[in-house]
């Protein structure tokens, strides 16, 4: 007798938005995880402005450097700055404290693409946030 196979499906997979906006979002949490044989940082951020994907969790994702040290060219580095509002004193400690209680205008950009570079179909994309902007509420 055959059974049908279930499996659990067990990461959060984020809505495909259509690109063109830029969004307010605020700062939920931070995971470290690898990804093929490098290790990322995934900034989660829940969308604050108003309409229809108010509250829908997106990550930005951001290498993580060869024995952490964020370079000027790095996302996080990028990032991190624009929340603190300033560079900060030490490399090797720069606390995701600094995206807590404050609201960020950040551009948003569906992935359509694999890393092979093979169309997604419209059931398969998703988007994610591609760079914070500004701080829009909040001190730095």
């Amino acid at each position: 007798m055959d059974s049908d196979l279930c499996f659990p499906c067990n990461s959060q997979i984020p809505p495909a938005i259509p690109n063109g906006d830029d969004y307010e979002v605020s700062f939920l949490r931070a995971e470290q995880k690898p990804y093929k044989g490098q290790s990322k940082v995934y900034l989660w951020f829940r969308i604050e402005s108003y309409g229809e994907w108010n509250g829908q969790e997106l990550f930005m994702a951001c290498n993580l450097p060869q024995g952490w040290k964020w370079g000027p060219s790095s996302k996080f580095w990028g990032a991190w700055v624009l929340a603190a509002g300033k560079r900060p004193r030490r490399r090797d400690r720069m606390s995701v404290s600094v995206f807590r209680q404050k609201l960020f205008r950040a551009r948003i950009r569906k992935v359509i693409t694999t890393s092979k570079q093979i169309r997604r179909t419209p059931a398969q994309q998703y988007s994610v946030i591609d760079e914070l902007l500004e701080v829009v509420v909040g001190a730095t």
